[in-house]
């Protein structure tokens, strides 16, 4: 919890706040807010507009980038609320933000995997029930189609049609649909009937319940 006066001088910080950002309550304690922006946010727009809001009275919620002491980078997830005085009017903003710099720095990370494997794998996104609903450039170019030709269709298209009514075939998405991860090599078929051999892991993604929602392909020709 920090609290700034309206112009966002720095009126206090508690201890959890003072240990995200790493400075002492004497560092801050009437200093600007600014002293934790990137300096080329500082004359913005959208900066000035911020404050001007927060002065009308306006609440304030989202994800921020802020500069801990040294530069340091720390993502919050912080609520600005203007708390008013016996007139209505604001006299005061409160400022209670959780540290979600553990939970971004994963997640670029996650997401930079993702782009990794996307730029060197072919990649397709089903539903449970087979039905495409992705693909990535790597994976068209291998099946020789575009994406438009295929999303929405069923999975079934990229194998012969004598395949597609197996038991074999309906067992290997009853697996799918209860979270079996399943790796092979398989024969598929492209557009104009061309056969492709495929190294391709199917892999279900789970809710946080652990439920299956959809499945993702990585595919190697």
């Amino acid at each position: 919890i920090i609290e700034f006066d309206l112009d966002g001088t720095i009126l206090m910080a508690n201890e959890n706040f003072l240990m995200t950002v790493g400075y002492t309550a004497q560092e801050i304690v009437g200093k600007h807010h600014r002293i934790f922006m990137p300096s080329a946010e500082i004359n913005s727009p959208a900066y000035q507009q911020f404050w001007s809001n927060l002065r009308q009275g306006q609440f304030q919620r989202a994800e921020y980038m802020r500069l801990a002491k040294g530069g340091r980078e720390v993502w919050l997830q912080a609520s600005y609320n203007p708390i008013p005085g016996r007139s209505g009017k604001p006299i005061k903003i409160v400022k209670i933000a959780t540290d979600i710099t553990e939970q971004k720095l994963r997640a670029a990370e996650y997401e930079s995997q993702l782009n990794a494997i996307s730029r060197s794998q072919a990649v397709i996104e089903f539903a449970l029930d087979g039905t495409v609903l992705t693909a990535n450039e790597n994976f068209l170019k291998v099946l020789g189609y575009a994406l438009t030709d295929i999303k929405g269709k069923h999975h079934s298209m990229f194998v012969e049609a004598a395949v597609s009514k197996t038991t074999e075939y309906q067992s290997f998405w009853t697996k799918l649909r209860q979270g079996q991860f399943i790796s092979d090599e398989f024969k598929r078929i492209g557009k104009g009937g061309r056969e492709v051999w495929i190294q391709a892991t199917y892999n279900p993604v789970f809710d946080p319940q652990g439920r299956p929602v959809k499945v993702v392909k990585y595919a190697i020709d």
